[in-house]
């Protein structure tokens, strides 16, 4: 709606009366005092008159505003792969467990990247509703799965054996490491081959539990052996840890915190709610650990050279609880931040995965 379709409505029945009561035979006095008043009335209804024309005028505006916004928003939406189930022959691992996951296809090709979200324990793929439709709208390509005994992803054997997180003990999460992150990787592998995303600039993102298995298969990641023109590993270039805990029901972390293949080629992330003393402390000393790999750069090269990042939110919510939209912690935009900063803007150029791999590194 715009200004020049709204009419102005003097109020005739104003001006009217005081004209008739004019032409009555009046002192000239009295007729100029009547004439005063006709024009001080007038002049006042054709105020209001233009000030509600400028409030509806307003009002039309915002909702036009508001509709083109909302009109673009589902143009975007609707122009994006849309997100699929993924299961079946597609994710099972080599012990033979049937892994379920959501996978959010890229928007950019080649130039998309590739983002693993890992729930906390006894949770599921459903923690990140809120974070992955924000990193899918961005153009990145989002796998979100059910790690074994968990959610969907509780059967193993051809459906012989159940799975339960709440019988797990260190060796079940050590499987999770080992086999349910590689075989992600592998149905990543096959859309970069397929020209869909950038596996060189492959993100986890972990809450809890799953901060533990991004950070033990990060290291894994890089402990591949490399030989003259085929690349093994080396894959993950950023972490995004929320919550993180040094020993998680006997999963220890240890190595990966102080090993030098998670030096700078590894960005980190870490974020987390402050106000819980046992929390803070756990990841005052893993961040002690992990800045003796990652220097800090010199001031004006900090934009581009920092790789260890922190953030502490006033909060006892921890992992994806950090999502609480109740909580306006923006957490989401936080990552999407990082995710800009130390992967989009960077340049790991891509290539198909399984052949002669080419010379790649931030920049």
């Amino acid at each position: 709606m715009r200004l020049a379709s709204v009419e102005v409505a003097i109020p005739k029945m104003l001006w009217k009366r005081e004209f008739s009561i004019m032409c009555a035979p009046l002192s000239c006095q009295k007729r100029k005092r009547i004439g005063a008043r006709f024009v001080c009335r007038w002049a006042m209804g054709l105020l209001l008159s233009a000030a509600t024309l400028l409030a509806w005028a307003v009002v039309a505006d915002a909702a036009e505003r508001d509709a083109d916004k909302g009109a673009a928003r589902k143009r975007t939406t609707d122009e994006l792969p849309q997100p699929v189930d993924v299961g079946g022959n597609e994710l099972v691992t080599q012990d033979g467990v049937a892994l379920k996951a959501t996978f959010f296809p890229g928007s950019k090709g080649k130039e998309s990247v590739p983002i693993i979200l890992l729930h906390s324990w006894k949770g599921s793929r459903k923690e990140y509703i809120p974070l992955a439709p924000v990193l899918w709208q961005a153009g990145h390509a989002v796998l979100v799965p059910d790690l074994r005994g968990h959610g969907q992803s509780t059967s193993a054997g051809g459906g012989a054996i159940e799975l339960s997180a709440s019988k797990f003990g260190p060796g079940d999460f050590e499987q999770m490491v080992q086999f349910d992150m590689e075989t992600l990787k592998s149905f990543l592998i096959k859309k970069n081959n397929a020209g869909e995303l950038n596996i060189e600039k492959l993100c986890v993102i972990g809450a809890e539990m799953g901060a533990s298995v991004a950070l033990k298969w990060a290291l894994l990641d890089w402990s591949w052996p490399q030989y003259p023109g085929i690349k093994q590993g080396q894959h993950v270039k950023a972490l995004v840890l929320l919550s993180p805990e040094r020993r998680f029901k006997g999963m220890n972390i240890e190595d990966a915190l102080k090993n030098p293949l998670m030096n700078r080629f590894v960005s980190i992330f870490i974020l987390f709610g402050n106000e819980e003393p046992k929390v803070l402390s756990q990841v005052k000393l893993m961040h002690s650990s992990l800045a003796r790999l990652h220097p800090e750069p010199e001031e004006e090269q900090a934009e581009r050279d920092k790789t260890l990042f922190l953030k502490a939110l006033d909060t006892k919510a921890q992992g994806t609880r950090l999502f609480d939209p109740g909580l306006s912690l923006n957490v989401e935009q936080f990552i999407a931040r990082f995710i800009q900063l130390r992967l989009v803007s960077k340049d790991y150029p891509w290539a198909e995965t399984g052949k002669k791999a080419s010379k790649s590194g931030a920049k």
